[in-house]
């Protein structure tokens, strides 16, 4: 199956060196968020690559083999753009910032050591249906990066853009390769698992940032909570598409929010 909208790469390099502390509206917390996924991209999005070239190997329908070439390429030059953004990070909070990716990258080479080519890639269909619901909740809610250094909120944009155009490219792979219930069930499985582990680093992660950059206050820590549980926070506002994954016949077009794309792509290809 083709992706239902182009899968573009744009090779853009950010401007992202001399970015304020602050960069997000001066707001502790929406700044520590964004930086603490930066630091799990350089290394995920190179698992993301793997995984899905080590089992498309019996993949032969033409249009999913570019959507593959498409989908490998936007997430090489989004490891690149983030390796720039965390040496930026690290320059600002310290070695904590290389402590943490370090950690990121053992925690990767062991899933790889223990897991098969199936598991990889259920646990890879799983986190990009987390990076599809986020880009999709920032693209249908810009108001989190209101304030943000324009330079900085570009880049998260171009991200959740191409993180939407290839949302189903690693799910279609799956779903090729490993049909029936048994591909099922291991994904299900995989979601449940990724869901503990990514939720738990992301708020080690999006700690450490926190108390590096000396804000780990009660004030802070009160807007994470809001930020995430509010009635209009992250997880809220995110947790049906979340849900959805867990239907037998679940497809990540399901929830076609092309539009949206559209209008927020228009845009960025006329600075780029």
């Amino acid at each position: 199956m083709a992706s239902l909208t182009p899968i573009t790469p744009r090779n853009i390099t950010f401007k992202v060196d001399g970015t304020r502390t602050l960069w997000c509206d001066d707001d502790a917390a929406r700044t520590a968020f964004f930086d603490g996924l930066s630091i799990m991209f350089p290394e995920g999005e190179r698992f993301f690559m793997e995984a899905v070239r080590d089992n498309a190997a019996g993949i032969t329908d033409p249009a999913l083999k570019r959507d593959i070439q498409g989908f490998t390429t936007q997430e090489a030059i989004h490891s690149r753009e983030h390796m720039r953004y965390n040496r930026m990070l690290t320059e600002r909070v310290g070695e904590v910032v290389t402590r943490l990716e370090d950690a990121e990258k053992k925690r990767i080479e062991f899933a790889k050591r223990v897991m098969g080519p199936q598991q990889r890639l259920a646990m890879t269909i799983a986190l990009e249906h987390f990076t599809a619901i986020m880009a999709d909740h920032l693209l249908r809610f810009p108001h989190m990066l209101d304030g943000a250094d324009p330079e900085m909120a570009r880049l998260w944009r171009w991200h959740a853009i191409e993180e939407s155009e290839h949302k189903a490219v690693a799910f279609d792979v799956y779903r090729a390769v490993y049909p029936g219930l048994g591909g099922y069930l291991r994904r299900i499985w995989l979601m449940l698992v990724t869901t503990t582990t990514f939720t738990f680093f992301m708020s080690v992660h999006i700690n450490a940032i926190m108390k590096a950059d000396g804000r780990a206050t009660w004030g802070n820590r009160w807007r994470l909570v809001k930020l995430f549980w509010g009635r209009n926070g992250v997880i809220t506002r995110t947790l049906p598409s979340w849900l959805a994954y867990f239907r037998p016949g679940f497809h990540p077009w399901m929830h076609d929010n092309r539009g949206l794309v559209d209008s927020h792509r228009a845009r960025l290809d006329a600075t780029a």
